[in-house]
């Protein structure tokens, strides 16, 4: 990134809020959509949905917030509300009417319709201690503005905190105000989760988000990149191809995020000598704390929409119960994206091919992108995939160091491989080596300074546990070749790449795979209470 003109304002220091004008980019088919929904004479309900910071408020504000004051003449009114800024359903509803009161209140030709709904209005604020009566004029305030031929449009954003101040009835009530031809309201929510999940579950009525039509917001696709990147340039700043390949690793197509690195790479270059190559390779903790604190809001998202465990077993692994509606919903955020295994994965799927692990043609899935790909694997052992697996890693992992530091020190790296000098252990090694490096560069100190974390079943046999059996024989018992088996079944069910092209691991697979676990969990726990 070069900055032609030093003098000029950090054009991204807008990139915390709606975002409009010329910073707004593409989206044009969704804007489309939106028009076509809810600004034709027949119209119905709409809900954005999508990712943390994707846009979807920006989406709404382009779409409809720029034709308001034509639509106005109209007597149509668009009206936005921000659902996070209220405190109970009675001061929604009531907010619904001030918000049109406000609106026309300078309208001349709609005096006489004005007073008497602000007469209504007051009828509002007088019951509020009256829910029959208070809905009764609320509702009346609406059929008032129906036969006036005043036509309503709610833009409703932070939608999912209605699930914090709606009862079953409140969603009633206004399901009911929206689909009246008496009342008839348009409403145009915006949420991370879909109205279903937001919605109670009441088997006895009809559902709310059954009257909804739904629009999912995703990434940036290509053409919109491109689009993005051209307005950048046109704000008077020189890009050059490498740095565009280096954001796109930390960020992927997430506009928000887009802008925020940017918005901080140009506050650098403005302020030192440095270049953005150099600026974004130094990016500082502060941008990276809030790029995972972004990581985290997706996890949270998934976690409420109980897609948390199959986000996780789609990039990282181990695959248990991950099935393709799970894929589906995930790929409606834009949050999956299905790749060759051997894109994904590299050199090391040969080892896996060679192993019998894996097939050529494997479809493994990333994420939005490679940075948040590698946050997944580092953050790993904190979710809950497979709580047994886990549990069993770690054990394995610790008796391995313990193994290493008894008969090499804490410093073993060189002894061990002058022992056991092969090529594959050297090639093991280095891998893992440059991984806990690229870890340590990104992560900090989030990320482990022990090889043998870095470790899997395969590393973990191969690398180690049958390079000295003797000795790994008084922990775990049985026999080498007994032992080499249950790794590799192990190695099969941990690894993703082996059956992300299959709805689940083979039943069997995962019967022998957890009494194997068990098995390694108390063998090990034996020998830690004796040691």
């Amino acid at each position: 990134m070069v900055i032609k003109e030093l003098n000029i304002a950090n054009p991204f220091a807008d990139n915390a809020g709606i975002v409009t004008g010329k910073r707004f980019v593409g989206r044009q088919s969704e804007i489309n959509e939106i028009h076509t929904r809810v600004l034709g004479e027949l119209y119905g309900n709409l809900a954005i949905v999508g990712l943390p910071r994707i846009g979807k408020s920006s989406l709404a504000w382009n779409a409809l917030i720029p034709l308001k004051e034509n639509l106005l003449q109209e007597n149509h009114i668009i009206a936005y509300i921000s659902i996070s800024s209220g405190d109970s359903s009675i001061n929604f509803f009531k907010g619904l009417s001030l918000a049109i009161l406000n609106e026309i209140e300078f309208k001349n030709e709609l005096v006489d319709i004005y007073r008497r709904l602000e007469s209504i209005y007051q009828d509002i604020k007088n019951n509020q201690n009256d829910r029959f009566e208070f809905l009764n004029q609320v509702k009346k305030f609406f059929k008032f503005c129906k036969r006036s031929n005043i036509r309503t449009t709610f833009i409703l954003d932070e939608f999912d905190y209605s699930e914090s101040i709606f009862s079953v009835a409140d969603f009633q009530f206004l399901r009911e105000l929206s689909t009246l031809p008496e009342t008839k309201i348009c409403l145009v929510t915006i949420s991370r989760r879909t109205i279903q999940e937001i919605e109670p579950e009441n088997g006895a009525i009809s559902n709310f988000y059954g009257v909804f039509s739904e629009l999912r917001l995703e990434l940036f696709d290509g053409n919109y990149l491109a689009i993005y990147w051209q307005r950048v340039e046109a704000l008077g700043i020189s890009l050059s191809e490498e740095y565009k390949k280096q954001v796109q690793y930390f960020v992927g197509n997430h506009p928000y995020w887009l802008d925020m690195v940017n918005y901080h790479i140009f506050n650098g270059i403005k302020n030192s000598t440095k270049t953005s190559i150099e600026l974004l390779a130094e990016i500082g903790s502060k941008l990276k704390k809030t790029l995972w604190d972004n990581y985290d809001d997706i996890i949270g998202l998934m976690e409420k929409e109980g897609l948390k465990s199959h986000f996780l077993q789609a990039i990282v692994g181990p695959i248990v119960n991950l099935t393709q509606m799970s894929i589906e919903r995930l790929a409606k955020y834009g949050l999956v994206k299905p790749i060759l295994a051997r894109e994904k994965y590299g050199t090391y799927f040969q080892t896996l091919i060679d192993a019998g692990l894996a097939n050529e043609n494997d479809i493994s899935y990333n994420s939005i992108s490679i940075h948040l790909n590698d946050y997944l694997k580092q953050k790993e052992t904190e979710f809950d995939i497979w709580a047994l697996w886990n549990e069993t890693e770690q054990k394995v992992r610790r008796i391995i160091k313990y193994y290493l530091n008894e008969n090499f020190g804490s410093d073993w790296k060189d002894d061990y491989l002058l022992k056991f000098s092969t090529r594959s252990k050297r090639e093991m090694i280095d891998s893992m080596d440059k991984m806990m490096k690229k870890n340590k560069e990104t992560f900090g100190n989030l990320a482990s300074d022990h090889l043998v974390d870095y470790t899997y079943p395969l590393e973990m046999w191969k690398g180690f546990i049958s390079a000295d059996w003797l000795w790994f024989q008084n922990i775990i018992g049985g026999n080498e070749s007994t032992w080499k088996e249950k790794f590799a079944i192990l190695a099969k069910v941990r690894n993703p790449i082996a059956h992300s092209n299959r709805d689940f691991v083979l039943q069997e697979e995962q019967t022998k795979a957890k009494e194997i676990c068990t098995e390694l969990i108390e063998r090990i726990k034996i020998w830690e209470e004796d040691k």
